[in-house]
């Protein structure tokens, strides 16, 4: 049978716990004021309020709105490279970029906040979003590799690698940030997840015809 950890262990732990789910708390709470108020109108009387804390308990955590701030854009950075591992060199390009669209539009829809930060933090210059930046860099210019050696392997037609891969951003980014436009386009109060599989369904016929691939 094994010993129980000494109490200053268990004391330690459970601080742990509490820290994190605090911190978790606060950066959800984050990212509802951040999407109502922009950052500017944004505050950490509001945060504390949608979080169920004190307002010092939030400063306890974070010092300073921009600091708060920093943490959402970089646990969004950090979301976003989670769930996109795919287009490897030994993929089959049109599977590929078929599980990648669909992948891209599931997290978009998913994590709609999050999305409309990212984007509302790009109109505005993307001031806060420069040191959060490079490992996005790295993630396109090791995809454009790949796309690029599917080119030259006679797989796909010849096209610009890094704007493909914007066309895919941006196609899969409407429907989450302007998810009120198309809902009211398409006559809906809002979109069912039938809208957005043919939605999607529809991108990748566009792009994979669109480079030379069956759908």
């Amino acid at each position: 049978m094994q010993p129980a950890p000494p109490k200053k262990d268990q004391e330690g732990f459970k601080n742990s716990r509490v820290r994190q789910k605090n911190i978790q708390v606060i950066l959800e709470a984050a990212e509802e004021e951040f999407v109502a108020s922009g950052y500017k109108g944004a505050s950490i009387r509001d945060i504390a309020h949608r979080a169920g804390l004190p307002k010092a308990n939030v400063h306890y955590y974070f010092n300073s709105k921009i600091e708060l701030y920093s943490a959402v854009l970089s646990h969004i950075m950090e979301l976003w490279q989670s769930v996109f591992s795919g287009l490897n060199p030994e993929d089959e390009p049109g599977t590929a970029f078929r599980k990648f669209i669909h992948a891209k539009m599931k997290y978009v829809v998913a994590h709609s906040k999050a999305s409309r930060i990212f984007s509302s933090e790009i109109l505005h210059g993307a001031q806060h979003l420069k040191e959060h930046m490079h490992p996005f860099n790295d993630w396109i210019q090791e995809k454009s590799e790949v796309i690029q050696g599917w080119i030259a392997q006679g797989k796909m037609k010849s096209v610009d690698p890094v704007h493909l891969l914007f066309s895919i951003w941006a196609t899969t980014q409407y429907y989450a940030d302007y998810s009120a436009q198309v809902a009211f386009v398409l006559g809906k109060e809002t979109l069912s997840e039938q809208d957005i599989e043919s939605y999607t369904d529809s991108v990748c016929q566009i792009i994979l015809v669109g480079v030379g691939l069956d759908i």
